[in-house]
């Protein structure tokens, strides 16, 4: 079984917003064995925090992305209300969230894929969002459904079986923590945000050991167009390029 800790930040773009995931995956087993970890990331300051992140990764045989979307103006449209079969209407903003989460843990199970771990039921815990339940439940059905599904179906064609047995469980949100006792779920997200902080250094980088770097501007705005009465085939009207994500 492996957990999935995600965060989000933005930031101005050049001609639009620019949506940024950071997130990990872990088996759980092994997490709750060396959970001591994570705890001493939080007490020991920030000298260094990205270089032992990766350190804890290794420990922990981790997995972590860095992963954004750089969208127009056109696209990300502040009041904008969007609708679907399941969802009444929601903010524009949480439809990029929403997608933008989606695409991001699939990149992340696909990277965990290509270091042949056996992922099989899969804990999604991100930072505390207000959503209505309604989009919650539906992203949830993205995950299970569509996304499970379609990556069985990549496993199955490579003669793999990594994801023979892969499902979603939960999407559950984390309230930060109150007081100086975290949970480890709350530990899983505050990672997650340090890499959001320390974004620019991974991407000026390369990418770190275990902390992989992935622009999924072209397909999250491709996704969202749709919206506007545009197919998902036609072309976006840019594309963003690997640099810092900060403005």
């Amino acid at each position: 079984m492996h957990s999935l800790f995600l965060d989000e930040a933005y930031h101005d773009a050049d001609s639009g917003r620019r949506i940024v995931v950071g997130a990990w995956g872990v088996d759980q087993a092994r997490l709750a064995s060396h959970a001591h970890l994570l705890g001493e990331l939080r007490t020991r300051g920030k000298s260094q925090l990205i270089k032992r992140i990766a350190a804890v990764f290794e420990s922990l045989n981790a997995q972590a992305l860095i992963a954004w979307a750089e969208l127009p103006a056109s696209i990300f449209r502040a009041g904008e209300v969007d609708r679907t079969n399941d969802i009444p209407a929601m903010a524009r903003a949480d439809n990029i969230w929403s997608m933008s989460m989606i695409y991001a843990i699939g990149e992340l199970l696909f990277l965990l894929f290509c270091r042949r771990q056996q992922v099989g039921t899969v804990d999604v815990y991100f930072d505390q969002r207000k959503l209505k339940s309604d989009h919650i439940a539906a992203v949830e059905r993205a995950l299970r459904d569509l996304l499970a599904r379609e990556a069985k179906r990549f496993g199955a064609q490579l003669g793999a079986h990594q994801f023979k047995k892969l499902s979603i469980r939960r999407f559950q949100p984390v309230e930060k923590a109150k007081s100086d006792l975290p949970t480890n779920f709350q530990n899983g997200t505050w990672v997650s945000h340090q890499l959001l902080a320390n974004s620019d250094q991974i991407l000026n980088e390369g990418g770190l050991s275990r902390i992989a770097v992935h622009d999924m501007s072209d397909v999250v705005e491709r996704t969202v167009q749709q919206f506007d009465g545009k197919p998902f085939s036609d072309a976006p009207s840019r594309m963003s390029r690997n640099r810092p994500l900060t403005s």
